[in-house]
């Protein structure tokens, strides 16, 4: 049979961390490919040797049937081998239209990139994954990270891709995006463009794969062509004694009472930021999970930067602990027992150049410093309790934090904020992109810390997870409130009406 791309004893470390071992695959023409496994399995970095961004320690691959050894992404790229990757990269300073074409070679008028050949061409690209045409001219760093996920993705599918590299593509995704990114998915396998899908959501497996390969501890250890569950999980090695379709039937919860007349921490009235939401008003009580759910462009995310201060209110109020509060900026807001844990990881929470020691210490330096100078016991103390209490998979504290899985990272993070004891923590995407353990082990962590009374601000794309976390929960459409759930009355049907605008 001829294969569009073979590897064959794929090898690959990172000091004494053995990543791949002896990995050999073959990929036919057409395949939709879904790759799992848990967090540190060796999928990532499989799909890296793939596309480019890390050459093996040995072994050898063929795409094509000729011999396949990229040094660089953009080697991969001009043989057909095209990659989204979990945290998205691109140019924030410049432009959709920019970011869309840049590199492209595309013809234009007196050398104006925004000729209107490119403008047509950029159009029919983010037609694709059902975008309009007025996003072009906004800068990639001002939309929120699902709209940039969607054109890099509108971006590699333009390409003459032969492999197509999705790394949880859906992670940051709403139901109405990932059925778009579905529907792509299908009509490029129909057209001979072999998929590669990693993911962590098994309800999407259906969707997106007629194949399944199973990775753990650098191996791939299972290679099916059905969605079995449970035989994927024993592959993973990671079945325990929970229902990952859901969560909530399985998993118990700890007793958390929660005093429905309770001291309320937060309390927002009719905030309004210019052009990022309007009106906006509800309260979170010590002890309580309040979950905020919409689809793109809801305001979500911007909310809790208002109330983080990284992002101006021009109208209405904050009461924090009975008192007037006016966020000044984050480290205001951390002084003050707010926290925050942003959705991209990549850009906005880890110190990609500290070590693990560093990225959970840093929020307390000023905690564990005496006259300028860094307790070096304690911050070694405090990280190394903080591995352990949160099952950080690594065996050195002074290890690079990118030396770790996303999971892991995702919990280093975690650990970080929580080490400050904080009153009021807020929650942006907290299990997004990390495998099925790692993310029941997130949610038993934030019960856990609001059985403690401390109140959470909980954002996420994922229903089950809105659904078995929060207390109550706040509907956005269009940057304002469109409805509120109490735990009672919380299900998906009416959520998704109300977030959609479509009546059940």
């Amino acid at each position: 049979m001829n294969f569009i791309l073979t590897s064959r004893n794929i090898k690959k470390s990172f000091g004494s961390t053995h990543a791949l071992r002896d990995v050999s695959l073959n990929i036919s023409k057409g395949e939709r490919i879904a790759i799992l496994g848990a967090n540190g399995a060796g999928k990532s970095t499989l799909m890296k040797v793939f596309s480019g961004v890390v050459q093996a320690d040995s072994g050898s691959m063929e795409l094509n049937q000729q011999s396949y050894s990229p040094k660089t992404p953009y080697e991969a790229i001009s043989q057909g081998v095209s990659t989204v990757y979990q945290e998205p990269f691109f140019f924030p300073h410049l432009s959709v239209l920019e970011n869309l074409l840049l590199g492209k070679g595309m013809p234009s008028k007196k050398g104006l990139l925004n000729s209107k050949d490119l403008i047509d061409k950029a159009s029919e690209l983010i037609s694709k994954v059902a975008l309009e045409s007025k996003i072009l001219v906004k800068k990639m760093g001002s939309l929120s990270l699902a709209e940039q996920q969607l054109i890099l993705i509108a971006r590699s599918v333009e390409q003459n891709t032969t492999l197509l590299i999705l790394d949880e593509p859906t992670s940051i995704l709403t139901g109405t995006e990932s059925a778009r990114l579905f529907n792509i998915v299908n009509k490029l396998a129909l057209s001979g463009t072999s998929v590669c899908y990693i993911t962590h959501r098994f309800d999407e497996l259906e969707k997106v794969a007629n194949r399944f390969i199973v990775m753990r501890d650098g191996e791939i250890s299972g290679d099916i062509n059905e969605a079995n569950r449970d035989k994927i999980l024993d592959m993973m090695g990671t079945k325990e004694s929970f229902d990952i379709s859901n969560a909530s039937s399985s998993t118990p919860k700890p007793k958390k009472p929660i005093n429905k007349n309770g001291a309320k921490i937060l309390s927002i009235s009719n905030l309004t930021s210019n052009g990022r939401f309007e009106d906006i008003s509800f309260d979170v009580k010590l002890g309580q999970v309040v979950g905020i759910y919409g689809l793109i462009g809801s305001g979500r995310t911007e909310i809790a930067k208002s109330i983080f201060g990284e992002l101006p209110i021009n109208a209405g109020t904050i009461k924090y602990k009975e008192k007037m509060f006016t966020p000044k900026s984050g480290k205001n807001c951390i002084e003050n027992g707010i926290t925050y844990l942003p959705e991209d990881r990549k850009t906005q929470g880890i110190f990609q150049f500290l070590s693990i020691r560093k990225n959970i210490s840093i929020s307390i330096l000023s905690k564990i410093s005496s006259f300028g100078v860094i307790k070096s016991y304690f911050e070694k103390k405090i990280s190394q309790d903080a591995i352990v209490k949160y099952s950080i998979k690594t065996n050195d504290v002074e290890n690079i934090i990118t030396s770790l899985s996303g999971g892991n990272q995702q919990k280093t993070l975690f650990s970080r904020l929580l080490t400050s004891k904080p009153d009021l923590l807020i929650l942006d995407e907290p299990t997004r992109g990390i495998d099925v353990k790692t993310k029941f082990e997130i949610h038993d962590k934030i019960l856990e810390i609001a059985a403690d009374n401390t109140a959470i601000l909980l954002i996420t794309s994922e229903l089950p997870e809105l659904l078995y976390l929060s207390d109550e929960v706040h509907i956005l459409r269009q940057g304002k409130i469109v409805s509120s759930f109490s735990k009672e009355d919380l299900n998906e049907k009416d959520i998704l009406s109300s977030a959609t605008g479509i009546l059940a």
